[in-house]
């Protein structure tokens, strides 16, 4: 963990367990604690204190979780794969054991033995009962205060059984759970997409790669050949001989220049799907079907991105260039000896008359 995580990693303490926070709770002097911690220094004893300044408090503070720095937390530790709090039972006294089972009726987490009643009790064995979870307030219907088993497809949303008696009644409700399946599979295509996304694009940065090496193969070839062809010229035509080769790599680092900028583009894309592509390994793995639900809706829908297919880098070097400096080398080659020839005959005329 990074010197800026290990920082904040502290700053999300709780002072007397040492641990991330778990539901935190603020005092009245502005300390954070994980509620159950508080709660438990504050047990049996009529002068409530804040465990870390000290400072005293006439009642008893009504303890409200702290949301923001709840998600707060849940980011961090989501982000730095501090992975999922244990829930642990909430009837358990003294030393709390890991919960296998919350209750949406009861609103609480059982562990295994205090989890019996629900299985042996005929009124409590109708309770609806989910994986132990954190947050149980979130499974509730905040109108009707009854389990959200169901999802109203019209409005995209999770509701009870109450709504579909009210403001859903006429619309499409299913279970979650068949939502959820739904969703999941949806999210399994979506990956499937993602993953050749990138297989496609780390292959068309190898094919861009290989279409560089090429150009610069067949330019040096060129260049090769642009050489043995202009030192058969006489000297006087070397300086075109040079604009020649300059013009050729010049365009070569054009090629090379835009291969660079595709292949950031195709990176920063990869990058990019890369993200998402572990987002998306991530909720698929989930059982919390509400969570699912709840996830931004844009991690379903398709990829938007450029259309590679015809872009690629000219591996050949154009003839055009190389002819039309020859073209003219050669015009100059006949200037220069016609002026050479000219020069003869005046040098030979002169000659003459003197002989």
């Amino acid at each position: 963990m990074s010197s800026s995580s290990s920082a904040l990693n502290e700053e999300l303490q709780c002072a007397i367990c040492l641990d991330v926070f778990t539901d935190p709770v603020s005092t009245p002097c502005g300390h954070n604690f994980c509620k159950t911690c508080l709660n438990e220094c504050w047990k049996n004893t009529q002068n409530c204190s804040c465990p870390f300044c000290k400072e005293t408090f006439s009642k008893r503070p009504d303890l409200k979780i702290n949301t923001t720095l709840r998600e707060l937390v849940q980011h961090f530790k989501m982000k730095f794969n501090l992975g999922k709090s244990e829930v642990l039972c909430d009837i358990c006294d003294e030393r709390k054991q890991k919960a296998v089972k919350s209750c949406l009726m009861c609103q609480s987490s059982y562990c295994e033995t205090h989890l019996e009643p629900h299985q042996r009790v005929p009124r409590l064995k109708k309770h609806k009962l989910m994986d132990a979870a954190e947050n149980l307030e979130d499974y509730i219907c905040q109108k009707h205060e009854r389990p959200l088993e169901l999802f109203c497809r019209d409005d995209q949303t999770c509701v009870c059984l109450s709504c579909t008696e009210g403001d859903h009644k006429t619309h499409i409700t299913v279970p979650i759970e068949d939502e959820s399946v739904e969703k999941k599979n949806q999210l399994v295509k979506t990956q499937t997409d993602v993953q050749q996304m990138i297989q496609d694009r780390m292959k068309k940065i190898q094919d861009i790669q290989h279409s560089v090496e090429m150009r610069k193969r067949n330019t040096e070839e060129e260049k090769s050949h642009s050489v043995e062809e202009f030192t058969a010229l006489i000297r006087s035509i070397e300086r075109c001989q040079t604009e020649v080769v300059e013009m050729l790599e010049e365009k070569q680092k054009a090629a090379e220049k835009q291969a660079e900028d595709l292949i950031k583009e195709l990176e920063q894309e990869i990058t990019e799907l890369k993200r998402r592509n572990s987002e998306l390994e991530q909720i698929s793995h989930t059982e919390d079907h509400l969570h699912l639900l709840q996830i931004d809706p844009s991690l379903y829908s398709p990829i938007n991105s450029k259309n590679w297919t015809e872009i690629s880098i000219n591996t050949h070097v154009s003839m055009d260039t190389l002819n039309r400096a020859l073209t003219r080398l050669k015009d100059t080659l006949h200037q220069k000896l016609g002026q050479t020839g000219k020069c003869l005959v005046d040098l030979q005329k002169k000659n003459t008359i003197k002989i």
